[in-house]
């Protein structure tokens, strides 16, 4: 009698794990803005590997393309839209509007004179979006091991407008020499980090139910 209970057990266990359990993804529309790129004069800040120009717009694109792929191939019920590169943000917004996105991440890469300068920040307009900022921003800072220099709340770039939860992040500086080299490496490693980063905070943010529930955003 002991055995025949052990093996209803085990079948109840089997049961009540089924194969493709739901995830904090699914379902999830997921927003990116690869910042700048609308035209071939707009590409951002430009880093340097000796001669070599390393410019913001190609890296923020890659980035984007790299976490699509990374999302939508381990989470087959998420669906991960790279917003066109049209020159009003008000109009990038817009699209994340009329696709029901869940969030909106508007990718950059800061820039500086100073060539050794390298920190992680982010920014946020409405106090609501730090619910999607805590985060990322420390799933970022954790994986790419660089100066904290935190959450800034500021009426910068696409997230002032609309009413999409949204947050802009500066990973890292492409102006600093040693990021842009590794970005001409085959490996690209700081792509994979931040794109590791990316993922691991969006998880946390669906993961919690009272913050990536709704499609909505508090002012």
């Amino acid at each position: 009698m002991k055995n025949l209970s052990v093996v209803f057990l085990g079948l109840a266990l089997l049961v009540s794990v089924p194969v493709g359990a739901a995830t904090p993804f699914s379902g999830k529309i997921i927003a990116l803005d690869a910042g700048h790129g609308s035209t071939d004069t707009d590409y951002g800040a430009s880093g340097y590997c000796g001669d070599i120009p390393v410019r913001e717009s190609d890296v923020n694109l890659k980035t984007a393309e790299t976490l699509k792929t990374k999302i939508e191939s381990s989470e087959p019920n998420a669906t991960v839209v790279i917003l066109d590169r049209v020159p009003s943000r008000k109009d990038r917004v817009s699209q994340a509007e009329s696709i029901g996105a869940n969030v909106l991440i508007s990718i950059h890469h800061n820039g500086s004179l100073d060539t050794s300068v390298d920190y992680t920040q982010t920014f946020i307009t409405q106090n609501s979006d730090k619910k999607l900022a805590n985060p990322v921003h420390k799933a970022l800072v954790a994986i790419l091991k660089l100066p904290d220099n935190g959450i800034k709340h500021d009426g910068y770039g696409m997230t002032v407008y609309g009413s999409v939860p949204s947050i802009l992040t500066e990973s890292y500086f492409i102006t600093n020499t040693n990021e842009a080299c590794d970005f001409l490496t085959t490996g690209q490693l700081r792509v994979s980090q931040e794109v590791e980063g990316f993922y691991n905070g969006l998880n946390t943010y669906f993961s919690d139910t009272t913050g990536g529930s709704g499609k909505g955003r508090n002012k």
